[in-house]
């Protein structure tokens, strides 16, 4: 009895490969075999399939209610292009974390007019995003430029930032591990020197110096040992307000050509929790260098953009 069963198994099986005409020869149109499977190919398919979760972090850089208004601004533009954004952890979300600084030009910081001059109505911003897969693998980064009409932040801007940067993340999540804005090569790069970084407890002044150094050749800053050889010279302090829950960091970097005439600054500012600066500056100084050498690097190609003009 177990061997007809067999047979009859056997035989079904053999039913389901093909259909065989009476002379033997196989059917073209016949059902084809089964899927037998293959080895899932994970990477590819993790590559083909939506995000399930995007968080978007607060940007760093920013008077922190500026910061959280632009976060909930990208979140809502972000889900009105059906990016699944979320202000608060989820399990295996990807993250979109930035930070942010703001371009003075003209050698007076914050706005403060020359003698005899009205104040600079305007300034520059730029936020360096990058996106993070929930392994914690960065998978792109992007720059963001906004205009400013004042020292706060207005929401015209905020809303014009918020979408450059919804639009430039659904073309890093169409197309990861790749850098949505790459800095332009340039002929003959500007050689700038660092100098002094002053102000930071623990050791925040070396950390900074150091992240700064590391991240300027990228953005096409070449960078000398020696001030002798350089055309710019960029200094950098810090002030800290401390609070009792969280410290109020503000980093101001001062770019000065070969001559030591201002040529203009980078401004940041960062909340972090109260007692993380006595700690090494490690993360903090590469999150904020990579603004900041965005926004020297174009605040140098404007001035001598100017000077050539």
């Amino acid at each position: 009895m177990k061997r007809v069963v067999s047979i009859i198994a056997f035989t079904a099986l053999a039913a389901c490969s093909s259909v065989t005409e009476p002379l033997g020869m196989e059917d073209p149109f016949a059902i084809p075999q089964p899927f037998k499977g293959m080895e899932r190919n994970d990477t590819m398919i993790a590559e083909a399939i939506r995000v399930p979760a995007l968080v978007v972090a607060v940007p760093g850089g920013l008077a922190e209610d500026r910061a959280v208004v632009l976060r909930d601004r990208v979140i809502e533009l972000a889900q009105a292009a059906d990016i699944p954004a979320l202000s608060e952890a989820s399990v295996r979300a990807w993250t979109l974390s930035g930070q942010a600084a703001k371009i003075q030009s003209g050698g007076r910081p914050e706005g403060k007019p020359k003698q005899g001059k009205k104040p600079d109505p305007g300034g520059q911003g730029v936020i360096v995003w990058r996106l993070a897969d929930p392994d914690g693998a960065e998978r792109a980064k992007f720059s963001v430029n906004f205009k400013t009409i004042s020292d706060t932040l207005l929401d015209t801007d905020l809303r014009l930032a918020a979408q450059e940067t919804v639009t430039a993340l659904d073309a890093a999540l169409l197309r990861p591990n790749t850098q949505v804005a790459e800095t332009v090569a340039q002929s003959q790069k500007p050689i700038a020197w660092v100098g002094a970084v002053k102000g930071a407890p623990g050791d925040g002044n070396q950390a900074l110096a150091r992240a700064l150094v590391g991240i300027l050749p990228v953005k096409g800053i070449a960078v000398e040992a020696t001030q002798a050889k350089a055309q710019w010279r960029i200094e950098g302090s810090i002030k800290v307000a401390s609070g009792p829950t969280q410290d109020v960091v503000t980093l101001t970097w001062r770019v000065l050509d070969a001559t030591g005439k201002e040529a203009g600054t980078i401004a940041q500012e960062n909340a972090v929790p109260h007692g993380r600066l006595a700690k090494p500056w490690r993360e903090i100084a590469g999150f904020a260098a990579e603004a900041a050498a965005e926004g020297i690097a174009q605040l140098i190609q404007q001035v001598t953009a100017a000077t050539k003009g």
